[in-house]
């Protein structure tokens, strides 16, 4: 049986195919405002909102742990901060999300993405290292320092990859790239615009140079560039053109719905810690107020659906998220993640769900 599930395990990994996402971060900056944007352009997704709590005790997860019957865990950690994610793949796997300290991290397709391995360090799911970076740092720098001594980011098999943008309270920024074996980093110094969408940064900005508002000779006409290959035109243009009128939160959602809508839209006021989103089936935007949320140890880890119908400040209506309601978007989220059919009915994913209800039975309650 356990040969049988290992060829199984191969033969996926072989006939596995990647596909292109298409988002868009940036943060908008001033002396009085810092807000970050971030449209999660792909395809309708099933997902949830967690707060997760500080202090808790975690263990470090492979894809090799989530997938076969090797799952020792060589990393613990305690998280230090607690953090708002959104989740596509279940508790602790999140695409996204800000911590207490306000340290935004996100992932972002890229597809020349390398594989970067410290052979003194463990594998991590790529979704689980986000988590592993809101749980231990505050700032850009801390994440940025700490690159070549956390664990190898571990992808989907056969996959390409991302780069990640990562933005912190005093309005630091800096894109994380994963190229020939090694971690490529910009930080403000090297980016006139902290804006990061699908291509590596500097490619995105040696194009925008060709147009007249960054000093090129061609006319740049706004209404023209409408193909999703033009977003970090667009958005570059409209944050340069920012002027002060304090209401960066709604020219943030501004430069969202202009650039491309995506199918996850979220904004954050990192000054005021408040937090607004919605999705492509709930276009109504909802509030989260960050201040209110329970991070300590002793809290329930809470999640609220991404595509709630609740709306204004939804803080009241998170609830508490058990094994088996972890386990439905684990159902649901895995398989679009990964984007292959075959996955939601292949032996596995049916150990990837035993394994997972293992790993966190100790935080989540049944």
């Amino acid at each position: 049986m356990k040969t049988l599930f290992l060829r199984s395990l191969l033969l996926f990994t072989i006939t596995y195919s990647s596909v292109v996402f298409a988002c868009s971060a940036f943060l908008l900056k001033g002396k009085d405002y810092c807000v970050v944007g971030f449209n999660e352009n792909w395809k309708t997704m099933p997902g949830m909102i967690v707060v997760n709590k500080r202090n808790v005790q975690k263990r470090n997860i492979s894809w090799e742990n989530l997938t076969t019957y090797h799952v020792d865990s060589k990393k613990q950690w305690t998280s230090k901060y607690g953090s708002v994610t959104f989740n596509l793949l279940g508790y602790d796997f999140p695409c996204y999300g800000v911590n207490e300290k306000g340290l935004f991290l996100v992932e972002l397709y890229l597809e020349e993405t390398s594989k970067v391995f410290n052979p003194k360090q463990p594998n991590m799911f790529w979704a689980q290292w986000i988590q592993y970076q809101l749980d231990h740092y505050k700032t850009v720098k801390e994440v940025v320092d700490h690159l070549n001594d956390g664990p190898n980011i571990d992808w989907w098999p056969n996959a390409a990859g991302s780069h990640f943008f990562v933005t912190d309270a005093k309005g630091n920024s800096a894109t994380i790239a994963l190229l020939d074996g090694k971690y490529k980093v910009l930080t403000d110094k090297e980016m006139s615009m902290p804006l990061l969408c699908n291509n590596q940064y500097t490619k995105d900005f040696q194009t925008a140079q060709k147009f007249d508002f960054l000093g090129g000779n061609q006319k740049f006409d706004f209404a023209q560039q409408e193909k999703w290959e033009d977003r970090y035109n667009r958005a570059y243009y409209l944050l340069q053109n920012y002027r002060y009128d304090q209401k960066p939160v709604a020219y943030a959602w501004n430069i969202l719905n202009s650039i491309h809508a995506g199918e996850w839209q979220t904004v954050i006021d990192v000054k005021n810690m408040s937090l607004t989103f919605r999705s492509d089936l709930k276009k109504e935007v909802k509030t989260i107020d960050l201040k209110k949320l329970d991070f300590s140890k002793n809290a329930q880890v809470k999640f609220l659906d991404i595509h709630t119908d609740q709306l204004g400040e939804v803080n009241k209506d998170f609830q508490i998220l058990t094994l088996n309601k972890n386990s439905e978007y684990v159902e649901k989220g895995f398989p679009i993640g990964y984007d292959n059919k075959e996955f939601g009915t292949s032996e596995i994913f049916i150990k990837l769900k035993e394994n997972i209800r293992k790993f966190f039975q100790s935080v989540l309650p049944d």
